[in-house]
This record gives C-alpha cells, sequence and structure tokens, in this order.
C-alpha cells in the first residue's frame, strides 16, 4: 500500500499481475472504456469477483468507475454492486455484473445497501 503525500493510503488492485483499479480511502476507483468493458445486454458493468472481494479487503465501500470514453462517472456502494448484482462467467473467470440503472452518475446521491450477516438487506 502506498500513501500519497498527506492523502489516504492507495492499494492496487490486480487481477493476475494486471492492475484493474486501486483502493483510496473507502473506495475502489477503476478506469475503463464502456464500448469495450461494458456489457452490452443487459448493458451492465462487470468485475473481476476476485478483484471486488480484494477492493473490500483493501477497505472499500464505494465503488467508482470512470468511463475514459465519456468522462461519465458511476458510483455505488459496494452492497448495491452485491445485492443487486448477479453473477456470470464468459470465459474469463467469476465476473460480478451490476445493471447501469442500479448505478448513480456524476453527482447524484449513491444509496448504501445494507449488510446484515453477511446478507443484503
Amino acid at each position: 500500500m502506498r500513501r500519497k503525500a498527506g492523502g489516504p493510503a492507495e492499494q492496487a488492485i490486480r487481477v493476475g499481475k494486471r492492475v484493474v483499479g486501486h483502493v483510496i480511502g473507502d473506495t475502489f476507483f477503476k478506469h475503463v472504456r464502456a464500448s469495450v468493458h461494458f456489457l452490452r445486454e443487459p448493458r451492465a458493468i462487470c468485475f473481476d469477483v476476485a478483484s471486488l472481494r480484494d477492493a473490500e479487503q483493501a477497505g472499500a465501500v464505494f465503488v467508482n468507475v470512470t468511463d475514459d470514453e465519456t468522462g461519465t462517472c458511476y458510483r455505488a456502494a459496494m452492497g448495491t454492486v452485491w445485492a443487486r448484482g448477479w453473477a456470470l462467467d464468459r470465459g474469463f473467470g467469476a465476473q460480478w455484473a451490476l445493471a447501469l440503472g442500479q448505478w448513480a452518475r456524476g453527482e447524484e446521491p449513491v444509496g448504501q445497501q445494507l449488510v446484515l450477516f453477511g446478507a443484503a438487506v
């Protein structure tokens, strides 16, 4: 984990040897190109399951995905990603998807899905 001068610690999140994002403070940050990385039908953002688990272990309670093609920022609570998302495997290993309609965009407030004893409520 590295710390920026005066800022919160930053931890790289990897899938294999490839860095796919960073946890800074309580947020997992990821940059993608929607035309390549978003699920087309239904429209959703997908993650490697291990990357979400690693981000949680690093302290992430929120997820922030920036589409580098449009600059749009998608934000959700980690509990929402788990509770309202679904598992899939498109030949790249275990993935977890959350429909675009479940994400806050820009400055919209992020709702938080409460988790009790490991189950969303």
